[in-house]
């Protein structure tokens, strides 16, 4: 990350989310490899982006909820609730999960087309569930932006910040 400090709410998220967009397309890009090419390759990047996901996307989404979902929660009340990104969250944690398991499988060179199929299936499902929901906290931005004050959307943008701030 820069050592140039957004300067609000908005420019915070946007610059977040343009750290996030490359590796989540990279998640198609490895699983569309799998199966497809070298193996030691396969590997190296899934790890990559497998250290970037737990190092880095699992922490941000654990700030967001706990500092932009909460106030959200707040602002609209029992009108709407941030359930639906949360459980969006719980599922990205999973996926997570079996990356994991899938990268813990001994030698990586010696899966079968089966776990190839399973790895496959994860990095897609990841991939598209992350597309969505990045694109879904953007419109909950709005909501913020038009109904909280200044200093609250400064907080909110260092705790955010904060999150992001030992990309790797």
């Amino acid at each position: 990350m820069s050592t140039a400090q957004p300067s609000s709410l908005r420019a915070t998220s946007e610059h977040h989310h343009a750290q996030l967009i490359p590796h989540v397309d990279r998640l198609l890009a490895l699983a569309e490899m799998v199966g497809r090419v070298d193996c030691a390759g396969v590997h190296q990047l899934l790890d990559e982006e497998l250290a970037f996901v737990t190092g880095q996307l699992v922490p941000h989404m654990d700030t967001i909820e706990a500092t932009l979902y909460e106030r959200l929660e707040i602002l609209m009340g029992p009108r709407h609730t941030m359930a639906p990104m949360r459980e969006e969250h719980a599922t990205l944690r999973r996926l997570v999960a079996e990356l994991e398991v899938h990268r813990g499988h001994g030698n990586p060179c010696a899966s079968n087309e089966l776990e190839g199929l399973a790895l496959r299936r994860t990095l897609y499902r990841l991939h598209a569930l992350l597309k969505v929901h990045l694109a879904e906290e953007e419109l909950y931005l709005g909501v913020l932006d038009r109904s909280i004050s200044p200093d609250e959307k400064d907080r909110l943008a260092r705790s955010l910040d904060h999150a992001m701030a030992d990309p790797l």
